[in-house]
Order: structure tokens, then C-alpha cells, then sequence
């Protein structure tokens, strides 16, 4: 087909003019955020992309934002997923902690989820019929937005009392003091896998290294689910492990000063086999976990955090300080704990941004972060992602809770 000739200068016009806004951060801004792109990243084109390092250094911020897959439709398709990334990109925020492990289900494909019994991939979000990989995508994204991508494995060793996990493998439930393998969280009929089971022990290793050996990701990370209600921990097994252990034929109670700490030096054995075992697969990459503040993790969930950190399992440590009161977010930051484990890893601190029923006035998020900042930890990650950007509180509007998180972050944090 043939051009005539104001065809042919309009034409000449528009790709000169692109060219040339080519060349400016606005128009390279506006071309990834204008065309939402409607497939996944190339694989081919990733591969040969830069391997993206951490930007939470002694002189770099984490300015991270989880991404949950409850209360948003952000799973929903890739569209959304890029929408996200890109309005992050733009607050000059660096990292996003999306959920890849949730309710016993894996968000990627897993052959391992196969091999024990469970489907390849959830099937939420119309993820099994549409063979979508979300991890990939999220990866694909961080590359094209300059952000950090770490993985997160929400659930930890919790699963749901019937999802195929629990079901095909009873024996490696963990039981409460009334002899119960179930407990009611958020409506959902749920289980601990058994961490001192080696079975158990064995399948999450399979599970991690299986994931950091197909994904380049800078760090994963398990949060405050990685433990165990202080009731739980008297199935058969793990008792009669106790007393061969320590000699003891009493039932412990639940409290019992022994009883817990050796609960929390098996689940440090376990993370220091996980934490092992990923870090052979994938030389340097970061192992993260988002514990409750201490010394409640301990008494209440025999995660004995700090112990992770004096060892040397864990690179980073982001503290989930979900307070409503200035005083008490400044008395978690005061804790001694925490003074005393700065520079052994890095210290973020977990600030919450709000829930549905309860979102978090933007002014109290902006008084937290600049706490964060006064006491010298290494950056915040906010929960959650619609509740920082959509949810708003009496007298707010979206706009006025942007501006907000523009004021906290008026510039991009960037590596040197």
C-alpha cells in the first residue's frame, strides 16, 4: 500500500517525536505505563537482563510493600499485577514481597506439589486453566521496574485440615494438649505440619530449593507462620522424641520452660536445614523471615528469632510491629533484642498500613516510617498493598494518601 505524501510526513513526524521522547524518563515511564502489556514476559529476554541485587544496604532503603492475595484481585491477571508494579515503581518504592505459598497451595508451577500429592499450581485466580506462571511474571516485572522481587511463603507450616498435604500425609500433623490436629484461623479448619517430622523436614527443603534452583530471586522469605502455637507440638511423635531427648516422661504442659525451648531448637534446626539447603542451590541469595516481635514470638509461637539471627541463618529480619499506638511502635523499636542484633543482620521493620475493616490513617503510617527511620533500622515493608494505596481512613482520599507516600519518598533509593 502506497503513502501519500501527508501520510508519509505524519508518519515521519510521530516516529521522530518517539524517538526522541524515547530518550526522557516521562515518556519511557509513560510507554510501560500506558500499554498494559497482555502476556508474560519473554522468556528469553529476562534471561539475558542484569541479575538484579538488593537495594536494602547501609546505604540504601527497603521501601517494600507485601503483596497479599487476600482482600485485592490482584492475582487476578497479569494486567493488575503490572498495575501494581508500576504505581510501587512510581512511589519510589523498591521492593515487592508478593505470596507465592498460601493455604497448602503453591502460586507456580511445582513438581514437587505433585510428587507428595498436591496439585501443580493453585487453581485460584484461574491460574490451573489458564497455565499462567504469576512468579515468572513478578520477576518480569521487577525487571522492568526496578524493583526487588522476594518471594513470600506466607502460610509457613500451616496448611488447611483438608488440603491434599494433610490428607495424604496424617502423620505429619502436629496435635494440640486435647489431642486435636485443627484450630480455627480466619474461618479456615487449619493444621501445623510436623517441623520435627524429617518427612516434613524433607518435603520443605524439596519445596525451596526446587524454587530458588528455577527462579533468580535476590531472597525468600517465611514470616511469622514459620512456628507453633504453644498448645501444639503433642502428637505421638514429637513426645516420644521429647522424652528419648531430654529423658522425661512427664506430659509438659503447654508453658512449660523446658518443653518450649526445646520446641523452639528443633524449629532453629529446621530453619538452619532450610536455610542451608537454599543457599547451596542458589549462592547469594538472602534468606528473610517476618517474625512477631520477641520475646511474645517465643512464649507464644516457640520462634526464637534472635537465636536464627546470632547464627546466622537469616540475612534479613522484618519485624512485624503492627501497632496502633506511637508509644507502643516506639517501645517495640526500643527493644534491647533488637539494639542488640543490629549489624548481625538487617533489620526492617514491618509496618502496618492497614486491613479492610481497619484501615490505618496515612498520618500514622508517615509517623511510623519516620520513627523507622530516627531509630536507624534498615527500611520498612508495609502490609499490605491495597491497604497502603486504596484503602482510606475518615477524612482521606486515595489522592491524599499518595501524597503521603510521595512525601515519605520524594526520591528514588538506588544502589550506588
Amino acid at each position: 500500500m502506497r503513502l501519500n505524501s501527508k501520510a508519509r510526513t505524519f508518519l515521519s513526524f510521530f516516529l521522530l517525536l518517539l524517538a526522541f521522547g524515547a530518550m526522557t524518563t516521562g515518556c519511557r515511564q509513560w510507554l510501560r505505563i500506558g500499554f498494559k502489556a497482555s502476556a508474560p514476559v519473554d522468556d528469553g529476554q529476562a534471561a539475558q537482563r542484569k541479575v538484579r541485587k538488593r537495594r536494602a544496604t547501609t546505604t540504601t532503603e527497603m521501601r517494600g510493600v507485601w503483596v497479599s492475595n487476600v482482600d485485592s484481585q490482584v492475582m487476578d491477571s497479569f494486567g493488575n499485577m503490572e498495575s501494581l508494579a508500576a504505581r510501587i515503581s512510581q512511589l519510589n518504592m523498591n521492593a515487592l514481597y508478593p505470596v507465592v505459598w498460601n493455604k497448602g497451595e503453591t502460586f507456580y508451577p511445582s513438581d514437587v506439589m505433585v510428587k507428595y500429592g498436591a496439585p501443580k499450581i493453585s487453581g485460584r485466580y484461574g491460574l490451573g486453566n489458564l497455565k499462567r506462571d504469576p512468579m515468572a511474571d513478578w520477576i518480569g516485572l521487577g525487571n522492568q521496574y526496578d524493583l526487588d522481587i522476594v518471594p513470600w511463603f506466607e502460610w509457613g507450616v500451616k496448611v488447611p485440615a483438608d488440603s491434599p498435604l494433610a490428607r495424604k500425609n496424617p502423620e505429619w500433623l502436629s496435635r494440640d494438649s486435647s489431642g486435636k490436629v485443627s484450630f480455627d484461623q480466619d474461618g479456615t479448619s487449619t493444621s501445623y505440619l510436623n517441623f520435627a517430622h524429617p518427612d516434613v523436614q524433607k518435603f520443605y527443603e524439596e519445596l525451596v530449593v526446587e524454587f530458588v534452583t528455577k527462579y533468580e530471586v535476590p531472597a525468600i522469605q517465611f514470616d511469622d507462620h514459620l512456628s507453633l502455637k504453644n498448645i501444639f507440638g503433642y502428637d505421638d511423635f514429637t513426645l516420644n522424641l521429647y522424652k528419648k531427648e531430654t529423658g522425661k516422661t512427664a506430659r509438659p504442659a503447654p508453658d512449660a520452660p523446658e518443653w518450649l525451648a526445646w520446641r523452639a531448637a528443633k524449629l532453629t534446626q529446621f530453619v538452619s536445614r532450610i536455610s542451608r539447603a537454599v543457599k547451596a542451590a542458589r549462592p547469594g541469595i538472602k534468606f528473610s523471615v517476618s517474625p512477631n516481635p520477641y520475646p511474645w514470638s517465643y512464649q507464644n509461637y516457640v520462634q526464637d528469632w534472635p537465636a536464627w539471627v546470632e547464627a546466622g541463618l537469616v540475612d534479613e529480619v522484618v519485624v512485624q510491629v503492627y501497632r496502633d499506638s506511637m508509644a507502643r511502635f516506639q517501645g517495640e523499636l526500643s527493644s534491647p533484642v533488637l539494639d542488640k542484633l543490629k549489624g548481625k543482620a538487617s533489620l526492617v521493620i514491618g509496618v502496618l498500613s492497614g486491613l479492610k475493616p481497619e484501615p490505618m490513617p496515612a498520618d500514622m503510617v508517615r509517623a511510623q516510617t519516620a520513627m523507622v527511620r530516627d531509630f536507624g533500622y534498615a527500611g520498612v515493608v508495609y502490609f499490605f498493598q491495597e491497604s497502603l494505596l486504596q484503602f482510606t481512613a475518615p477524612g482521606e482520599t486515595i489522592d491524599s494518601r499518595l501524597n503521603v507516600i510521595r512525601q515519605l519518598f520524594p526520591s528514588p533509593a538506588r544502589t550506588p
